[in-house]
C-alpha cells in the first residue's frame, strides 16, 4: 500500500459519481477526461475557485493599502459566485445522476459499482459534489475491487492520477467544510 495515500484527511461525503473505463493510452492523450458529455457549465465553479485561489494573494496585497477597494473587488467575487451557482445548479440535473457514500481524500475515493472492475484498470471520472454543484472530470486507477455485499455492489478504491491542482484543491475544500460540518453536528448533539 503507498505510504503517502494514507497521508491525506479521509471523509465520507454524498457525491454522483460516474466511470468509464478506459485505457492507459486514452489516459495520456487528454488532461481531463473527454468521455462524458458535459455541458460548458460543467466545470464552471470549478475553473471559477482555480481563478479565485489565483488571485487570493493579490487580494490580499490590495487589502493592505487599499482597503475599501479590496472589499469592492471581493464584493464583485461573491456577485461572480452567485451567478455561477445558480448557472451551476440548473445546469446539473440531479434527478438523473445517482449519488452515494464515498470515501473520499485529495488521493483517492472508494465508491460502489454494480460490476466488477479489474485491479490497475484506469478510470475517466466525473464526480459532481450535490452540496455545491461542483463537478470534477478526473482519471484515477483502481486499486481494489471488494467482494459483491449483500447488496449486489462492489466495493472500489481507486487513486486519482495526474489530478488538476485545482481539482486538487476543490477537493481539498470539500474535506474541510464536510469535517467542519461533522464537528459542528457533532457539538450541537452535546
Amino acid at each position: 500500500m503507498n505510504q503517502e495515500r494514507r497521508q491525506y484527511f479521509r471523509i465520507f461525503g454524498k457525491v454522483a459519481v460516474d466511470y468509464k473505463v478506459i485505457t492507459e493510452d486514452e489516459m495520456q492523450h487528454s488532461r481531463l477526461p473527454s468521455q462524458f458529455q458535459v455541458s460548458p457549465f460543467f466545470l464552471l465553479l470549478t475553473e471559477l475557485q482555480s481563478y479565485g485561489h489565483d488571485s487570493s494573494y493579490q487580494l490580499r496585497k490590495i487589502a493592505q493599502k487599499e482597503p475599501m477597494i479590496a472589499a469592492f473587488l471581493e464584493s464583485m467575487n461573491n456577485k461572480i459566485d452567485a451567478i455561477a451557482h445558480a448557472i451551476a445548479k440548473s445546469d446539473v440535473e440531479f434527478e438523473n445522476l445517482s449519488t452515494q457514500k464515498i470515501n473520499l481524500s485529495e488521493g483517492g475515493m472508494s465508491f460502489n459499482s454494480s460490476e466488477p472492475i479489474p485491479l490497475n484498470s484506469y478510470l475517466a471520472l466525473k464526480v459532481v459534489f450535490e452540496e455545491n454543484y461542483t463537478g470534477l472530470l478526473l482519471y484515477g486507477q483502481v486499486l481494489y475491487c471488494g467482494e459483491q455485499n449483500e447488496d449486489g455492489q462492489h466495493k472500489i478504491g481507486i487513486e486519482f492520477s495526474d489530478m488538476p491542482e485545482s481539482s486538487r484543491m476543490i477537493v481539498a475544500r470539500y474535506i474541510l467544510s464536510t469535517q467542519a460540518r461533522n464537528r459542528q453536528q457533532s457539538d450541537e448533539q452535546y
